[in-house]
């Protein structure tokens, strides 16, 4: 088992990271203790530390949300997180992880050369398209953000409304897949119990990012989310 400071080290920059870009946090925790300890208890703390970023995000941007559009998003992922199951298990998971990179590469390169105010408009269309990629991508590769994320930028809107709309997306998605954990019995007493612990030095470290977020130019924003999502990208092709 690894050293208590070294989680709570590791707890603290994933905490730093949602709170500045309003997600990433089980992209932090992912990536390192998958290698210090087995895969279902990483996944399991990552789930519940992430979901308590995400709601506690959530809280903090509320009244920014555009309820109209980010509503149909999230209820067209949940039966979408069914179908990307399905394609796990019809399709090679090399291929899928390459395909969502691509995605999230080409969503990133035109994003970097989108108009502040953005490229696509408001419409429902839109909405349910990102809702059901992130659900796909989700069910598939447990990667299902990025859609969304590439969304909130594409609409070009401004960094509390695109921290709400990714908030809420993450929340719904996170209880539904610490659900499945837990009723598929993955989610032991220890690696719940080890998550609740590591909640004190994430959600401190989060308070510091959502403090440095209030201070950063939606432009800044942009840029940031997009170097996470790169990231995300490069995770994949490697993993």
């Amino acid at each position: 088992m690894p050293e208590p400071l070294q989680l709570a080290a590791i707890a603290a920059a994933a905490g730093l990271v949602a709170g500045i870009t309003g997600f990433g946090s089980g992209l932090v925790l992912m990536g390192v203790l998958v290698a210090i300890m087995p895969v279902t208890d990483a996944a399991v703390i990552a789930a519940l530390t992430a979901l308590a970023c995400s709601i506690l995000n959530l809280w903090t941007v509320r009244l920014s949300m555009p309820w109209r559009e980010t509503w149909p998003m999230v209820a067209v992922s949940i039966p979408a997180v069914a179908v990307g199951v399905y394609l796990l298990a019809s399709l090679s998971p090399g291929v899928l992880r390459i395909l969502v990179a691509m995605m999230i590469l080409s969503g990133c390169a035109v994003t970097l050369w989108t108009p502040p105010q953005g490229i696509i408009g408001p419409g429902l269309g839109w909405a349910l398209l990102a809702g059901a990629l992130g659900g796909l991508t989700g069910g598939a590769t447990s990667t299902g953000g990025p859609p969304v994320v590439l969304y909130t930028l594409l609409r070009g809107w401004d960094k509390g409304i695109a921290k709400a709309v990714m908030s809420a997306f993450f929340v719904v998605m996170g209880v539904w897949r610490l659900a499945l954990l837990i009723a598929s019995g993955l989610a032991s007493p220890e690696s719940l119990r080890l998550g609740v612990w590591l909640l004190v030095p994430m959600l401190s470290a989060l308070y510091v990012g959502m403090w440095i977020f209030r201070r950063l130019s939606t432009q800044v924003f942009r840029y940031a989310a997009m170097a996470l999502l790169g990231i995300t990208a490069i995770n994949l092709l490697i993993s």
